[in-house]
Protein backbone atom coordinates (compact mmCIF):
# COMPACT_ATOMS: atom_id res chain seq x y z
CA UNK A 1 0.00 0.00 0.00
CA UNK A 2 1.27 3.82 -0.77
CA UNK A 3 -0.37 7.10 -0.78
CA UNK A 4 -0.66 9.04 -3.81
CA UNK A 5 1.14 12.29 -2.32
CA UNK A 6 -0.66 14.71 -4.36
CA UNK A 7 -4.39 13.38 -3.10
CA UNK A 8 -3.41 11.81 0.63
CA UNK A 9 -5.84 8.84 -1.13
CA UNK A 10 -4.01 4.85 -0.16
CA UNK A 11 -3.30 3.42 -3.06
CA UNK A 12 -3.90 -0.36 -3.34
CA UNK A 13 -1.63 -3.01 -5.43
CA UNK A 14 -3.70 -4.83 -7.25
CA UNK A 15 -2.78 -8.04 -5.03
CA UNK A 16 -4.35 -6.40 -2.03
CA UNK A 17 -7.15 -5.57 -3.53
CA UNK A 18 -7.37 -9.25 -4.81
CA UNK A 19 -7.37 -9.91 -0.81
CA UNK A 20 -10.13 -7.64 -0.12
CA UNK A 21 -12.28 -9.28 -2.68
CA UNK A 22 -11.68 -12.97 -1.33
CA UNK A 23 -11.91 -11.47 2.16
CA UNK A 24 -15.20 -9.55 1.39
CA UNK A 25 -16.53 -13.15 -0.30
CA UNK A 26 -16.26 -15.25 2.73
CA UNK A 27 -17.01 -12.45 5.49
CA UNK A 28 -20.70 -13.07 4.49
CA UNK A 29 -21.20 -9.03 4.92
CA UNK A 30 -22.70 -6.03 2.75
CA UNK A 31 -20.75 -4.40 0.47
CA UNK A 32 -21.47 -1.15 2.81
CA UNK A 33 -20.33 -2.61 5.90
CA UNK A 34 -17.31 -4.51 4.12
CA UNK A 35 -15.97 -1.38 2.59
CA UNK A 36 -16.77 0.77 5.43
CA UNK A 37 -15.13 -1.63 8.11
CA UNK A 38 -11.81 -1.86 6.06
CA UNK A 39 -11.50 1.97 5.30
CA UNK A 40 -12.13 1.19 1.18
CA UNK A 41 -14.23 3.00 -1.30
CA UNK A 42 -17.59 1.21 -2.13
CA UNK A 43 -17.21 2.36 -5.83
CA UNK A 44 -13.80 1.46 -6.06
CA UNK A 45 -14.53 -1.77 -4.63
CA UNK A 46 -17.09 -3.21 -6.66
CA UNK A 47 -14.76 -2.22 -9.11
CA UNK A 48 -12.01 -4.29 -8.52
CA UNK A 49 -14.55 -7.31 -7.27
CA UNK A 50 -16.14 -6.92 -11.06
CA UNK A 51 -11.90 -7.31 -12.56
CA UNK A 52 -11.81 -10.46 -9.59
CA UNK A 53 -14.95 -11.78 -10.96
CA UNK A 54 -14.25 -15.10 -12.25
CA UNK A 55 -10.50 -15.22 -10.78
CA UNK A 56 -11.48 -15.33 -7.06
CA UNK A 57 -14.01 -17.91 -5.58
CA UNK A 58 -14.39 -19.00 -2.00
CA UNK A 59 -14.54 -22.45 -1.41
CA UNK A 60 -18.26 -23.71 -0.60
CA UNK A 61 -17.84 -24.91 3.08
CA UNK A 62 -16.24 -21.49 3.96
CA UNK A 63 -19.55 -19.25 2.53
CA UNK A 64 -21.47 -17.78 4.29
CA UNK A 65 -25.20 -18.75 4.25
CA UNK A 66 -27.20 -16.49 1.81
CA UNK A 67 -30.22 -16.10 4.59
CA UNK A 68 -32.75 -16.26 2.16
CA UNK A 69 -36.31 -17.43 3.85
CA UNK A 70 -39.38 -19.16 2.19
CA UNK A 71 -42.29 -16.87 2.49
CA UNK A 72 -44.64 -19.19 0.74
CA UNK A 73 -47.72 -18.64 -2.32
CA UNK A 74 -49.19 -14.96 -1.31
CA UNK A 75 -53.19 -15.46 -1.50
CA UNK A 76 -55.50 -12.94 -3.78
CA UNK A 77 -58.78 -12.03 -1.81
CA UNK A 78 -61.40 -13.36 -3.77
CA UNK A 79 -63.92 -11.23 -2.71
CA UNK A 80 -61.85 -8.27 -4.54
CA UNK A 81 -62.54 -10.20 -7.45
CA UNK A 82 -66.40 -10.30 -6.91
CA UNK A 83 -66.93 -7.24 -6.48
CA UNK A 84 -64.08 -5.10 -8.74
CA UNK A 85 -62.40 -3.52 -6.04
CA UNK A 86 -59.48 -3.47 -7.96
CA UNK A 87 -60.67 -1.29 -10.81
CA UNK A 88 -61.06 -3.97 -13.24
CA UNK A 89 -63.93 -5.90 -14.27
CA UNK A 90 -64.38 -8.73 -11.69
CA UNK A 91 -65.15 -10.87 -14.86
CA UNK A 92 -61.59 -9.91 -16.74
CA UNK A 93 -60.35 -10.41 -13.64
CA UNK A 94 -61.42 -13.58 -13.03
CA UNK A 95 -60.56 -15.18 -16.11
CA UNK A 96 -57.02 -13.65 -15.75
CA UNK A 97 -56.94 -15.42 -12.66
CA UNK A 98 -57.89 -18.99 -14.03
CA UNK A 99 -55.10 -18.50 -16.92
CA UNK A 100 -52.82 -18.00 -14.33
CA UNK A 101 -53.62 -20.85 -12.48
CA UNK A 102 -53.73 -22.69 -15.43
CA UNK A 103 -49.94 -21.92 -15.54
CA UNK A 104 -48.89 -23.20 -11.81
Amino acid sequence: METNSGSGRLRYSKQEWQGFVSEFLASGQDCKSFCRDKGLNPSRFMRWQSVFRHEVSVPADERQAAGFMELGALKFPTSQLQTGALGCSPNLLESMAQCVHGFS
